[in-house]
């Protein structure tokens, strides 16, 4: 079976509400216009209001050949071209936010059902680590802690430049470094390929990439680019269908995602009140928000969700 091919898509009902503003902010985040999201590069536009970037919000990456995604991407590239906004599109934003902050720190747990397993067929360059990584729907660590869960801070004025241009995603054994990656405006994706021997062709899902570049075995890292806000899905071009990330590109940086440990850190976050929340990507979206005061200094914010296998598991689970 090939991986479903790309389409537009706004989402509706409990979805809309994690993707549109994530149980917090204005629903005009997915009115479909532009040109009036282009101003909402603040915090105060929730979680979701990124709207699905060629990929229909819910779906699941499939497990089949991503060559076939790949050929379905290229063929659908007018769809996708008017799926989301481009980065020349988006490009007003307001004055970097400069009142006091605060730094938030946490844990995500998740609680209820078990993982489920995931099927997938690895070679024998992805031993290891690659079904530790995919083997399940999502990872859990000890005491519940949950990996890969996106955790945002939102409901406050004024937009948080990124520290850093470059969100770094590395490549072992048939795995990446993360499930789930978070970016806002001015940032890109640098994939490198740790492997000895294995290359890897990575690729972002409803991007537009003129160019198939390899990551070589110890290589120079390989820079990707969004469109703009949206969801994506960075994907392995060789064969290799479970090497899956959601990427979600912001209008502001006040994100994180947790590691095994999960736990996680943001820094610069204006003081106030605000909402957290935090996002289990791969169990449909599976979200919680928390109202929080945040004080200058130090802060710290636990978060817990509660996983129900009838519920939160995809339709189409590979």
């Amino acid at each position: 079976m090939s991986a479903p091919a790309l389409r537009a898509s706004r989402p509706t009902g409990v979805r809309a509400l994690v993707l549109c503003g994530f149980i917090s902010a204005s629903s005009s985040a997915c009115d479909g216009n532009s040109a009036s999201n282009a101003n909402q590069r603040t915090g105060d536009s929730g979680l979701g209001s990124a709207v699905p970037s060629g990929v229909a919000a819910g779906t699941t990456p499939s497990a089949a050949n991503s060559g076939d995604t790949a050929k379905n991407a290229a063929n659908s590239g007018d769809s996708a071209k008017n799926a989301a906004p481009t980065a020349t599109a988006s490009a007003t934003k307001p004055e970097p936010y400069q009142g006091p902050t605060g730094v938030l720190t946490g844990t995500i747990r998740i609680r209820g059902d078990a993982a489920p397993n995931v099927k997938h067929a690895y070679a024998k360059e992805c031993a290891g680590d690659a079904a530790a990584t995919y083997g399940k729907l999502f990872r859990v660590g000890q005491d519940h802690a949950l990996a890969d869960a996106l955790v945002a801070v939102t409901g406050y004025k004024g937009f948080v430049p990124p520290k850093a241009a470059a969100i770094a995603v590395t490549i072992t054994r048939c795995a990446f470094s993360t499930r789930t990656i978070a970016m806002t405006d001015g940032q890109h994706l640098e994939v490198k390929n740790l492997d000895p021997l294995t290359s890897y062709l990575p690729r972002l899902d409803g991007a537009r990439m003129p160019a198939t570049i390899v990551a070589i075995p110890g290589g120079d890292p390989v820079k990707i680019y969004s469109r703009g806000y949206g969801r994506y899905w960075l994907r392995d071009d060789m064969a290799r269908g479970f090497m899956v990330a959601h990427v979600f590109h912001f209008h502001y940086g006040t994100t994180a995602v947790t590691a095994l440990d999960g736990k996680y850190r943001i820094e610069g976050v204006p003081t106030g009140k605000v909402d957290v929340s935090a996002m289990l990507p791969s169990a449909n979206l599976l979200s919680t928000t928390k109202s929080f005061e945040v004080r200058a200094g130090d802060n710290a914010l636990d978060l817990e969700l509660k996983f129900d296998a009838k519920k939160n598991v995809p339709e189409k689970l590979e």
